[in-house]
């Protein structure tokens, strides 16, 4: 993976239950959901990432053949595991108005290019594909949430320097359409031990079930 491992996963699963079970008492909740992110182009690749506790996976549109994403995405329901789709461009966005409704679970539009998976740190690439007339024919067959990724946490506008969404980059993809984001080390930083995870999840899952109710 993209710096990481199987065992990060399983970490992960073991510090979002042990968070969890620690809250559920007076708010109710249940374990968050683990995204596992890598270049998934084989089968093999999602069993391995199901037995280590994944719940779901991220699929680089662009790095599929048609027929090998709608093989996963087979391969990943038949695991149980949701599919969200990774999207870096409108022609990648067509494929997905092809897809059957159910197929995938979120759409994500991700400011990294696909060559090398540098960043678009002016934010853009999120942004157009958000307001883009593919992504509405999306919408139109996917009832499903469109995250945003690729330094959102770290990309910085100034106020109204987008015309059509004054305010902060994150205010501007919520306003394009963007159900929420996806962050990595912008929330997890390296070294954490599970004890410094633990605090965090819990932190993140009783602001999140107090703030929803």
């Amino acid at each position: 993976m993209f710096g990481g491992s199987l065992d990060d996963i399983t970490k992960a699963r073991a510090a979002a239950s042990a968070a969890s079970v620690e809250v559920m008492s007076e708010d109710g909740v249940v374990a968050p959901p683990i995204l596992a992110s890598d270049l998934l182009l084989y089968p093999y690749q999602l069993y391995k990432l199901s037995l280590a506790g994944a719940d779901a996976v991220s699929l680089v549109v662009g790095a599929l053949p048609k027929k090998d994403l709608t093989y996963l995405i087979k391969i990943a329901a038949s695991l149980k595991i949701q599919t969200l789709a990774s999207v870096t461009s409108e022609v990648q966005l067509q494929a997905l108005a092809e897809l059957p409704k159910g197929a995938i679970a979120a759409v994500v539009v991700s400011n990294r290019e696909l060559e090398d998976y540098s960043v678009d740190m002016t934010g853009d690439q999120a942004l157009n594909l958000l307001r883009s007339s593919a992504m509405e024919k999306v919408r139109e067959v996917h009832d499903i949430p469109v995250f945003a990724e690729g330094g959102v946490g770290a990309i910085e506008r100034p106020p109204g320097s987008d015309e059509n969404s004054p305010g902060s980059y994150l205010e501007e993809l919520k306003h394009a359409g963007a159900s929420g984001c996806i962050v990595g080390r912008g929330l997890v930083k390296d070294g954490m031990d599970s004890s410094e995870i633990v605090q965090l999840l819990q932190k993140q899952t009783v602001s999140g079930s107090r703030s929803s109710s």
